[in-house]
Formats: C-alpha cells, structure tokens, sequence
C-alpha cells in the first residue's frame, strides 16, 4: 500500500511490499508476523510479501486487533466467563498483563496508510461514516482467496471469501464481496461499543522479538488432522 498525494487514490503496489521485505530482511518480516500473532509457520522465499504463508482467519484477525489497540499483543480465547444458574461463577478468565510487542513510529506510520486503504484505496467499500477506521484488502493471484482484514479502536474482524473445494471464484477481490461482508458485520457490531477512535499507541519502541513470548504451540495431532495446512487461505496480497 502506498499512500497517494492529497486527495489523490492510495494504491496497492506489490513490488513495493516485496522491496521493503528484502530491505529491512526477511527473517525480520517474519519474526514480527509471529510477535503479532501469526502462529503458522511463516515462510521467508522471495514472495513471501506478496501473501504466499496459509494462515487462518482468526490469527488474522489477532495480528490487526494489535494494531487497533494500541500495539499490545492479544491472546484469543473463548470462554469470558462460566455461571451457574444460580448466579455462582464457577469461571473468571483472567486478562494478561499488557505487552507492547509494537511501537512508534512503525505502528503509527502503519495505521496511517491502511487508513488511507479504506478513506482512497481499494477498501472503500468498507466504509462505515464516524468511525476511525483502517484495513486492507487481499486477493490471491489465482482468485481462491479474498480478504478484508480492518479494525477501528477496540474492535477488529477479518472476511475471507473463497470456496471449499479450494477453486478459483471468478475474478472476486478483497474490496468487492469481503470488503462489504466486514462492512455490514461492522455496522452492527459497532453499535454494542463506544466509538473509539484508533489508539496511537506507546512512544517506545517493543523489546526486541526474542524478549517476547515465542508462536504459539503447535496443534495436538488431532486437532492438527482436522485443519490441514493446505486448507487454510492464504494472508491478503495487493488490492
């Protein structure tokens, strides 16, 4: 994504993303996917900006609610809590100590420009008046992938649109079908938080990535069986 002239149309441009990942260094674009939350495992060949690691929907979701909390890492779950009928609860989950696994100026020069995504890009689409809101589309070469990954302050989703036998769509992209899929969850979703605008985050930079907690475990065997590699769509590439 780079940013276009005021008032002009931001643009997503491949060979940039693939330029900065060979610039600043592969292994680096990696290690950070994973201090955001990517808990596959991140693949470092030359395209690898271009979108070519499967992830799921949820790790997704889990590395742009980072950026649209102020650069803390974040730790799906489930359950919130477990009463009895009675009112008794057997269950509290406990939030974790906030770690900044992101800092300024990168989370600041980020949200910036996947903003611009939204407000003169290919998300336009995703728009929703009021809100503070900044993502991304996706779209896979070969048509079997389309994503909206966005997040406002507080609140972050994913869309991804493809089919399960794994085929090509028919030309669908991330700021078509995706992008309105985000935009009408959002919509209603919204409603039940505050409006908040997008946090700017902590002034000083993260620890470096081996002072953070490592990816996460890897599946038991048979939960692995059930979601095979190859089943999972891959992360958002250009528009």
């Amino acid at each position: 994504m780079i940013e276009g002239p005021a008032g002009g149309r931001s643009q997503s441009i491949n060979t940039v993303a693939a330029r900065v990942a060979d610039e600043v260094g592969r292994p680096a674009v990696a290690a950070t996917a994973r201090r955001l939350g990517i808990a596959s495992t991140v693949n470092t060949d030359p395209a690898m900006a271009l979108g070519t690691t499967l992830v799921s929907p949820l790790e997704m979701t889990t590395a742009y609610a980072v950026l649209g909390n102020g650069g803390y890492r974040v730790q799906p779950y489930g359950i919130e809590r477990i009463r009895t009928r009675a009112g008794v609860t057997l269950y509290q989950r406990k939030a974790p100590a906030p770690v900044s696994v992101v800092g300024n100026p990168p989370l600041s020069d980020l949200n910036r420009m996947l903003r611009t995504a939204i407000t003169s890009g290919t998300g336009a689409r995703a728009r929703i008046p009021g809100y503070d809101l900044a993502g991304k589309t996706g779209t896979t070469s070969d048509y079997k992938d389309a994503w909206f990954c966005g997040y406002t302050g507080g609140l972050a989703a994913c869309a991804w649109v493809g089919r399960d036998d794994n085929t090509p769509m028919g030309r669908i992209t991330g700021g078509g079908a995706p992008a309105e899929i985000w935009r009408g969850f959002m919509t209603t979703a919204l409603k039940r938080i505050p409006v908040i605008p997008i946090p700017a985050g902590p002034a000083v930079p993260p620890p470096p990535p081996e002072e953070v907690a490592p990816e996460a475990p890897p599946l038991e065997p048979a939960q692995a069986a059930e979601t095979p590699a190859q089943d999972l769509p891959r992360e958002p590439t250009g528009g």
